[in-house]
């Protein structure tokens, strides 16, 4: 079995973006097809691979809050489960969920290659401020798009399960519209 990474620790890394990681933090990640021709991700038959496979090891790796799928990317908000001051680091959790989701999407779609951009983006939420703001924006994000007129009418996106705290902030945030 494979000993996977932790880490302890403020830890800053880069390949074309900046990535930073804190034990405790939650994030906003967003993560995007290679590129738009490949498929639309709110396919009846390919946005619930995304959101189960979001689910998945929610509880086990990571707590899921707010979280949509859009036809070209996915917006998630989570946060590494802590044990004795170490996580997973987020680019080994997010790495897995793309893998997975691409190997089901690709079989889907008869075509191999790659699916996704091979860097997502990600930000620490400082607080509860900052994440209610993204939460409603991720909510948000599929009425800006012209996708449907009202936020509570996207099949895809989910809420996931409330957090308990952002930053030094306890978030009480109220699950349904933002």
């Amino acid at each position: 079995m494979k000993r996977r990474k932790i880490i302890n620790e403020f830890t800053l890394h880069r390949r074309h973006l900046p990535h930073w990681e804190l034990p405790g933090a939650t994030y906003h990640i967003v993560f995007d097809l290679k590129t738009r021709a490949l498929c639309d991700l709110t396919r009846d038959d390919i946005a619930p691979i995304i959101l189960n496979a979001l689910a998945f090891y929610a509880n086990m790796r990571y707590h899921l809050y707010d979280h949509t799928v859009m036809p070209d990317h996915v917006h998630v908000i989570l946060q590494p489960i802590e044990g004795n001051g170490n996580v997973e680091p987020l680019g080994d959790i997010i790495g897995d969920i793309k893998r997975f989701c691409a190997r089901k999407i690709n079989g889907l779609l008869q075509r191999k290659g790659a699916l996704w951009l091979d860097e997502s983006y990600d930000r620490i939420i400082r607080d509860l401020d900052e994440y209610k703001k993204i939460a409603k924006y991720i909510f948000e994000n599929p009425v800006r798009a012209g996708l449907v007129e009202q936020g509570e009418d996207w099949k895809w996106w989910r809420p996931g399960v409330e957090p308990t705290s952002v930053g030094q902030d306890s978030c009480p945030v109220p699950h349904g519209k933002r």
